[in-house]
């Protein structure tokens, strides 16, 4: 389970109203035969994707995956300004703290390869294979005690 790059392309060449991917191409400052070969490979840059979503307005999870918004939200791209951000709101659960606002702001910036990453996250967790959400919640969990635990005994030798 991907990110299909025929599709991305395809809704990138209808939501822009672009003729062929030619078009497409001239549209990232691209040859067309770079974007041919970004499609043959099934991988796009990040960045190729961040700036044709920022140039015509449009939603990154919706090119990703076809699903959601097509256009982003006006909120989102006043606040920040274009730049992309990830964030909940801090009173979700439960007080709001110094602490609690500190890791949100801390979190909130994301890359061009976060994003894709994120994207594809959210396309399996948000599907209809109850499995596959299990076992990503259940991994996510996994790595993060490993890392945690890992953090601390570094903190630990440091402090000998």
């Amino acid at each position: 389970m991907g990110v299909s790059y025929i599709s991305l392309i395809d809704r990138m060449r209808k939501a822009a109203k672009l003729k062929n991917d030619s078009a497409i191409a001239r549209t990232l400052g691209i040859t067309p035969q770079a974007l041919s070969n970004y499609k043959k490979r099934g991988e796009i840059p990040a960045d190729l994707v961040l700036k044709f979503a920022d140039m015509f307005g449009l939603s990154v999870d919706w090119l990703l995956t076809g699903e959601g918004e097509m256009y982003k939200s006006n909120l989102a791209s006043s606040k920040t300004g274009g730049a992309a951000y990830a964030a909940e709101e801090a009173g979700s659960y439960g007080k709001t703290t110094a602490e609690g606002l500190a890791k949100i702001t801390e979190c909130a910036a994301l890359t061009p390869d976060e994003i894709i990453y994120v994207g594809k996250l959210l396309k399996i967790l948000r599907g209809y294979n109850k499995s596959a959400v299990a076992a990503i919640k259940y991994s996510i969990d996994t790595f993060s005690k490993a890392s945690e635990s890992a953090e601390e005994e570094i903190k630990k030798e440091g402090a000998r």
